[in-house]
């Protein structure tokens, strides 16, 4: 249990750290409760959907020498955002603007939860 809290909070702290870097391009509304609710739905459709797409795309993995994992990383971020706009948590809204927007933060969340998952 204690785990979860870690990599939803490590999320919700890697998703602050990006639309500080990604500033015009990358923004989560709502203030804390944002970056949480959208934490959340990150960690969610990484458990669930992730290992799913994992499976189904081995051979584009393994003929890009791993680099398609940066593709399923924007289409779980698309996933996310898409839910967390149609769930209308009140006060919460995830603006992504442009493609190399996406494949940045894509890059930075892949970064953040491999150092959580070989922290711990």
């Amino acid at each position: 249990m204690k785990k979860l809290f870690v990599y939803l909070a490590a999320n919700a702290v890697a998703l602050y750290l990006i639309s500080l870097l990604l500033a015009p391009n990358f923004i989560i509304t709502g203030g804390i409760k944002g970056y949480l609710v959208a934490g959340v739905i990150i960690g969610l459709v990484n458990s669930i959907v992730k290992p799913i797409l994992k499976i189904l795309s081995f051979p584009l993995v393994l003929m890009t020498a791993g680099l398609f994992i940066i593709a399923l990383n924007v289409f779980i971020l698309v996933i996310a955002r898409y839910l967390l706009n149609v769930l209308a948590f009140e006060g919460t809204v995830m603006q992504i603007g442009n493609l190399p927007t996406y494949l940045y933060a894509a890059v930075l969340i892949g970064l953040g939860n491999y150092i959580i998952h070989k922290i711990n």
